[in-house]
């Protein structure tokens, strides 16, 4: 590649946008991260780069992503730059367009656009249609010759819905984007709910409970960020999560960030206690239970009212069971995630799995006829936090 365009190219990676750039002559040269991560290619072939652009649109990954409509509505617009400075002209470009698109050739003007801008649906994936906008920027040099052509691919959603977006943990999305195809993943799974919640929302002023659950709930997702797992799903007071072997590379490393982000809720649980002066039994109790699971199905699941990640296993269901066994704010592990730790792990982690002592949730007092005809024989035991 042309050392302009390299520059060109590693300035448009290190902003992190979905971005394509092609040459004076409009030949597609370089796709960013952001945009193969969208698109679910990363092979610079398969996405057309080294073709020009319109050839590099007949590849078959564009096609099962932008529909007819969007892809004669893309064309309509760029290439009326083309036609003002492609070489070979009109013919030239005729005679790369699909068939489906040579009317809209024939038809168009040239335009000499410093940029461009347009809205198309796109279905990334195999996902639902959804909107993308993107700009077109023609670069000339000082003599007027075109040097290259810019392509920048944002979202539709208005500036202030992306700044709500934007106060998530950029790290966590990352590991979530790295669930679009859904699949067998090895995984810690951690359970936590609010003993006796309902007693409490009795007790408090509902302006009060609200700011309580708020608070509550920032902080156990900030406990789950910094252990490097992801957050799954809130349901009532409680909250899901999962930390994967992919983001933390080996399970004993999966356990222990499981136990410590655990503990972590416990503890942060105590300090919104005291931050809402919330003593005796009306003190917040968060009750944990965190369990292993060797092949849990995972993945996303994206609707027009929520992003979250789901995981479907035996191993989920006995991980709720567990945290329903947990009583005043302990936290629970079973043995299969405690025998994943090594030495190392277990020794930051301040445990002794040799000396670890263990009851089948059966045999925990609070266990219910759900509990144990659910996981009844899961061994687990008690973590300080």
């Amino acid at each position: 590649m042309d050392p302009v365009l390299e520059r060109y190219a590693r300035d448009l990676e290190a902003t992190g946008w979905a971005a394509e750039l092609c040459d004076a002559e409009w030949r597609l040269v370089w796709a960013s991260g952001q945009l193969k991560g969208i698109m679910g290619e990363h092979d610079d072939e398969a996405l057309g780069v080294g073709l020009h652009l319109l050839d590099a649109r007949r590849q078959p990954i564009w096609g099962a992503s932008f529909p007819l409509e969007a892809s004669r509505a893309w064309t309509a617009v760029n290439v009326r730059p083309m036609l003002a400075d492609a070489p070979g002209g009109r013919e030239a470009i005729l005679a790369r367009a699909a068939p489906e698109l040579r009317d809209i050739v024939l038809a168009a003007e040239p335009a000499a656009w410093p940029a461009w801008t347009q809205r198309l649906d796109f279905s990334a994936q195999g996902n639902p249609l959804a909107s993308v906008r993107y700009f077109g920027m023609r670069a000339r040099g000082p003599d007027g010759r075109p040097v290259c052509t810019i392509y920048l691919y944002g979202s539709t959603l208005p500036a202030q819905l992306l700044a709500l977006v934007a106060r998530g943990s950029a790290e966590m999305y990352e590991r979530v984007a790295r669930l679009v195809e859904p699949g067998r993943r090895a995984a810690a799974v951690l359970f936590a709910d609010i003993q006796a919640s309902t007693r409490l929302s009795r007790h408090l002023p509902s302006a009060t409970y609200f700011a309580l659950i708020r608070d509550l709930v920032t902080t156990m997702d900030e406990a789950v960020i910094a252990g490097r797992g992801i957050v799954g799903r809130h349901g009532g007071d409680g909250l899901v999560a999962f930390f994967l072997t992919d983001d933390l590379g080996s399970p004993s490393t999966v356990a222990r960030s499981a136990l410590e982000a655990a503990r972590d809720l416990a503890h942060r649980a105590r300090l919104v206690s005291q931050d809402f002066d919330l003593r005796g039994d009306d003190a917040v109790r968060l009750n944990v239970g965190v369990h292993w699971g060797d092949t849990l199905y995972m993945g996303q699941v994206v609707t027009g009212g929520r992003l979250e990640v789901t995981a479907l296993g035996d191993e989920v269901n006995e991980t709720a069971r567990i945290q329903e066994a947990a009583r005043e704010g302990i936290v629970l592990a079973s043995k299969s995630l405690i025998e994943r730790l090594d030495a190392g792990d277990a020794d930051r982690a301040g445990i002794d799995p040799d000396a670890v002592v263990y009851r089948a949730l059966a045999e925990l007092p609070d266990a219910t006829e759900k509990i144990v005809r659910d996981a009844g024989t899961i061994a687990v035991t008690v973590i300080e936090a």
